[in-house]
């Protein structure tokens, strides 16, 4: 069985309201975050869960109501920039599995132009309805994912990526949120995407402030704790620099 290598790749960091954070949680409280993409190696091909974010400046004035102090990102925290580090370009990429369709995880998407992308079914079906109105997702990303490469597309849910990963649904932060499950020597890993954004949230057992439905946050955290020995919440500061070879290595 193949065995994979995660890399989380920083990506900027900001700092978030305690009950942005934490479902009623303590508005006077502030806690840091780290955005990342996730370089996985040891297929035929990288593959990346979530492509990062490129601009900030719209990130920043978009989510305003949501940081406390807004994202910066230092030189060579790019996705690409970070990617090159590993001797990756952006034509290599194999596969993209997408937790959610939030800006600051799709902004680079387009940067990949021979990767499959794999997105929630029932997610993107609830993205795209009427004529997108409404939709909390970019344009640019439904425009890519629905017309101009929708034949790299598979929006469906809890599939196959490779061999040794697979989508989960999970809900709960945005109606297309999926986690990714992922086969490392050191365990099964989950990638939570914004479900669970600290793992705080697990180990308080408390869901994320900024979510579509507070029922769906709690089944799915139970869902990714009965299928992970790993789990690595998608914006836990944590995650940075602590697997300097690679979790799994």
């Amino acid at each position: 069985m193949t065995q994979y290598v995660i890399h989380p790749l920083l990506n900027g960091r900001c700092l978030i309201a305690g009950h942005h954070a934490f479902y009623n949680g303590d508005e006077k409280e502030s806690y840091p975050y780290a955005l990342y993409l996730w370089l996985i190696l040891g297929g035929e091909r990288p593959m990346l869960v979530d492509t990062g974010l490129d601009n900030v400046e719209e990130m920043n004035q978009g989510a305003a109501h949501v940081l406390r102090e807004p994202i910066t990102q230092q030189p060579g925290e790019r996705g690409v920039e970070q990617l090159a580090r590993f001797g990756v370009r952006p034509e290599d990429v194999g596969k993209i599995a997408i937790t959610h369709l939030h800006f600051d995880h799709v902004d680079c998407l387009d940067q990949f132009p021979n990767a499959t992308i794999y997105v929630s079914g029932r997610g993107l079906e609830k993205a795209t309805a009427n004529n997108w109105h409404g939709s909390w997702a970019p344009g640019k990303t439904l425009e890519l994912l629905t017309r101009t490469a929708k034949d790299r597309v598979v929006a469906a849910d809890d599939v196959e990526v490779a061999p040794g990963i697979r989508t989960m649904w999970v809900g709960g932060h945005s109606p297309c949120s999926q986690a990714v499950l992922v086969d490392t020597k050191a365990g099964r890993v989950c990638l939570t995407g914004d479900t669970v954004s600290l793992n705080l949230n697990i180990e308080r057992n408390q869901a994320v402030g900024v979510c579509h439905s507070e029922e769906e946050c709690y089944a799915g955290m139970e869902k990714i704790r009965g299928a992970a020995d790993i789990i690595l919440g998608s914006h836990d500061p944590a995650h940075a620099g602590a697997y300097p070879n690679g979790l799994g290595a």
